[in-house]
């Protein structure tokens, strides 16, 4: 290496155990494919927009991105993923301002997933408690495992959140099989939900009516387009914002996957599954109840994927399977956030951004620095709930970030590209840049993307929260360079080099 003294030191010290199965479930989680399917998309439908065709297209559109990561990976295959990518290819302090500013806006999400875990176990409670009249388990969700309830919640994902940390410091290798085994068990509930439906497709609207009754829900009579392609184009960035465009959790574990067809094939793997995972269960919703019976439904939020399944499985073994398959899915991201915020903060300070403390393994070859002051962030941002309305609405606008981040991402891709003459990583990283703009508009004019209110007006809890975080970024660029300068290290010449794995 040209100048060691660029770096802490001339090797991670990270081990090469990531499973081609480890990477490619980490991707899964990172995509949330059963919360899509949950109360994340089917409740913003528009008339005419048909969600299946638009989750395929959306995968569709999102194909250059992971192909342009794809290249990425196999290329540089570093701790910090595409931070690496972005400050050695593109620009070295816009790479480090960013790179701080997209991993400070992971815990946010970690924390909203964590703390709507309850949300999911209501759901389940409430569907088993209300169709089997138990009310004991009714009181419990509407009394005890409600987000009203916001002290027990913080109070339940702060504890889910404390043992996975703690199973990471201590036993980094549990870390990945616990990642693995919720995606498992969270597929395959998903699975069961599929074909539960399936099944009842002949009897559905049948079948249905005790769920519909219990619940107070009435289909009304719907006589708009059944399929509109407007419309469909119109839900695309839903469903990237929600699962196709993150794809950063394989990338930051690189160094540690310990194959070739694990760096080439998880990233593939994962959009697959989410495809499937998301546009399946749409497909069979569609076929069983037809379009306008759902439409007229899906916006009260009880009628969606996951609810309707438990209703229809009858047997109460199977709903609660299928229950704990939703569930599992909430601390599934969470358990992946655990591992991959770790990595990017690593990887910080293994260049010096950040203090040499947060690279340092423990015994057992976990980055603990690095996993308590994720523990630390989450629980503030798990707070922001309690604290105040706006800023828990604001913790949304984590999207409009991460579109810009991967827009720089793609425009360093077609640098590397054209260094390498590379017309396949060229063209997947022109569309990319295509789509991220086609995003960054629907990002600034779209209330749901938490920048801009429904009236039109700037929604400025949102944008304080980005402008906050890239105003992180830079303060930690800025004294890093000064603290570095002083030493007689100049932290831009750290950028010049690929680090070591």
């Amino acid at each position: 290496m040209a100048n060691s003294k660029l770096f802490v030191r001339e090797t991670s010290g990270l081990t090469k155990s990531v499973s081609l199965l480890d990477a490619t479930m980490l991707n899964v989680a990172n995509m949330g494919a059963g919360l899509a399917i949950f109360v994340g998309i089917s409740p913003y439908i528009i008339p005419g927009a048909v969600l299946w065709i638009a989750s395929l297209l959306t995968f569709l559109f999102t194909l250059p991105l992971v192909f342009l990561y794809t290249y990425f990976i196999q290329r540089i295959p570093r701790t910090g993923g595409d931070y690496v990518w972005l400050s050695r290819k593109l620009n070295g302090p816009l790479g480090a301002i960013m790179g701080v500013a997209l991993a400070f806006n992971m815990p946010p999400f970690f924390a909203l997933s964590a703390f709507f875990s309850v949300s999911a176990i209501s759901t389940v409670l409430l569907v088993i408690g209300t169709l089997h009249s138990q009310p004991y388990l009714v009181n419990l969700a509407n009394n005890v495992f409600t987000t009203n309830n916001a002290y027990l919640a913080y109070g339940l994902a702060a504890l889910a959140f404390t043992i996975v940390i703690l199973i990471n410091i201590f036993r980094p290798k549990w870390g990945y099989a616990l990642t693995s085994a919720l995606g498992i068990l969270s597929l395959i509930g998903t699975l069961a939900a599929i074909l539960v439906l399936a099944v009842n497709i002949p009897n559905y609207h049948v079948a249905i009516q005790p769920f519909l009754r219990d619940f107070n829900l009435t289909a009304k009579p719907y006589i708009g387009p059944t399929f509109s392609f407007p419309a469909t184009l119109y839900m695309i960035p839903y469903f990237a914002s929600f699962a196709y465009i993150w794809l950063y959790a394989g990338p930051a574990v690189a160094s540690e996957i310990k194959s070739k067809r694990g760096l080439k094939y998880n990233l593939i793997l994962g959009s697959l599954l989410t495809l499937i995972f998301i546009t399946v269960p749409f497909l069979l919703m569609d076929i069983a109840a037809g379009y306008g019976f759902n439409l007229s439904l899906y916006p009260t939020s009880t009628y969606n994927f996951w609810s309707v399944s438990i209703a229809l499985a009858n047997n109460e073994a199977l709903q609660w399977f299928i229950g704990i398959g939703l569930i599992a899915w909430e601390f599934f991201v969470m358990a992946f956030g655990v591992i991959v915020f770790a990595r990017y903060i690593f990887a910080f300070s293994f260049d010096r951004l950040f203090p040499e403390v947060f690279s340092r393994l423990n015994k057992q070859g976990s980055p603990m620095y690095a996993h308590i002051l994720d523990f630390i962030v989450t629980l503030i941002f798990l707070a922001v709930p309690i604290i105040s309305p706006n800023g828990y609405e604001a913790l949304y606008s984590y999207t409009p970030l991460a579109i810009a981040y991967l827009l720089l991402v793609a425009l360093a891709g077609i640098r590397q590209a054209l260094n390498e003459k590379n017309l396949g990583m060229l063209i997947s990283a022109v569309l990319s840049v295509i789509f991220m703009i086609f995003m960054g508009y629907e990002a600034f004019t779209n209330p749901y993307f938490g920048v801009i209110s429904t009236n039109g007006q700037p929604y400025w809890p949102g944008i304080a929260y980005i402008v906050s975080l890239v105003g992180l970024g830079v303060i930690s660029f800025v004294i890093a360079y000064f603290y570095r300068l002083r030493r007689g290290i100049d932290l831009t010449l750290t950028y010049r080099e690929i680090p070591p794995e």
